[in-house]
C-alpha cells in the first residue's frame, strides 16, 4: 500500500478508537451497545491486519492478509446488520404506534433495497478469477457490497419515512445518526463496488475510500455525534 495510504489507514484506527473511548467516557456505550461493539472490533481488526500486511510489496498483498480478511470479514458484516437494526429500533422505539401503522411501508422499504443492491451483481459476477482464492476473494467483496448497499437504502428510506410522520422538533437530532450511518455503508458500499467491477484500481480506491471513512468518522465524533434518545 502506498505512504499515503498507510497514514489514512492510522488515521482512521485512531479515530476510531477515540471514537470508541469517547462512547464509554460518557456512558453512551450503554444505549449504543452494538455501535461501541463494532468500533472496537473495526479497531482490534484493522491492528491485526497491519501485522498481516508485513512483506506487502507494491500492490501484491500478502496471502497471510487475504486469508486474515475473509475470516474476520463476515463477523463485520454480521457486526454490521446488527448496528443498523440497532439503530433503527432506537430511532422507532419511542413511536411504536406509529411503527405498527407504517411497518408495511417499512417492510416494502426493506424490499426496495434488497431489490435495488441486487441491481449492480450482473456487472460485478463478470470480473471473477481463474484460482478458487480469487473467486472467494471476490465474493466477500460482493457481499461486503451488497449488505452495505442494502443497509445504506434501507436507513434512507427508514429515516425519510420517520421525519414524513413524526415530523416533530427531535426528528432532526434523532434522525442524525441513521444518517451519518446510511454514509458510512454508503461510503462502504461504492468502494467495494468499483474493486469488485474492476473499474479503478484497488488501492488507489482504498486511498479514497479511506479518506472518506476518516472525515465520516470525525464528523460523527463531533457535529454528529450520537445521543442518548429519551425513555419514554
Amino acid at each position: 500500500m502506498l505512504d499515503s495510504t498507510n497514514l489514512l489507514w492510522y488515521s482512521t484506527i485512531a479515530v476510531q478508537f477515540l471514537f470508541c473511548l469517547h462512547l464509554i467516557w460518557t456512558r453512551l456505550a450503554r444505549d449504543y451497545r452494538v455501535f461501541t461493539a463494532y468500533l472496537g472490533y473495526s479497531v482490534i481488526r484493522d491492528l491485526a491486519a497491519i501485522y498481516f500486511m508485513q512483506g506487502a510489496v507494491g500492490r501484491r498483498l500478502p496471502l497471510t492478509y487475504t486469508y486474515f480478511w475473509l475470516w474476520t470479514e463476515p463477523p463485520l458484516l454480521l457486526l454490521q446488520v446488527a448496528l443498523a437494526w440497532e439503530v433503527h429500533q432506537k430511532m422507532w422505539n419511542s413511536h411504536r404506534d406509529v411503527l405498527r401503522q407504517t411497518r408495511p411501508v417499512l417492510v416494502f422499504a426493506l424490499l426496495a433495497a434488497l431489490a435495488g443492491a441486487a441491481i449492480p451483481l450482473r456487472s460485478e459476477a463478470l470480473h471473477g478469477g481463474a484460482s478458487t482464492l480469487l473467486l472467494v476473494r471476490h465474493f466477500g467483496i460482493q457481499s461486503t457490497r451488497y449488505i452495505s448497499s442494502v443497509l445504506a437504502i434501507f436507513l434512507v428510506l427508514s429515516a425519510v419515512l420517520y421525519v414524513a410522520v413524526v415530523d416533530n422538533g427531535r426528528a432532526h437530532s434523532i434522525v442524525r445518526h441513521e444518517g451519518m450511518l446510511a454514509t458510512y455503508f454508503g461510503i462502504y458500499a461504492i468502494a467495494a463496488f468499483w474493486i469488485s467491477s474492476g473499474w479503478a484500481l484497488a488501492d488507489f480506491v482504498n486511498g479514497y475510500f479511506l479518506s472518506a471513512i476518516t472525515l465520516c468518522f470525525i464528523a460523527w465524533f463531533s457535529a454528529f455525534r450520537p445521543l442518548p434518545l429519551p425513555n419514554e
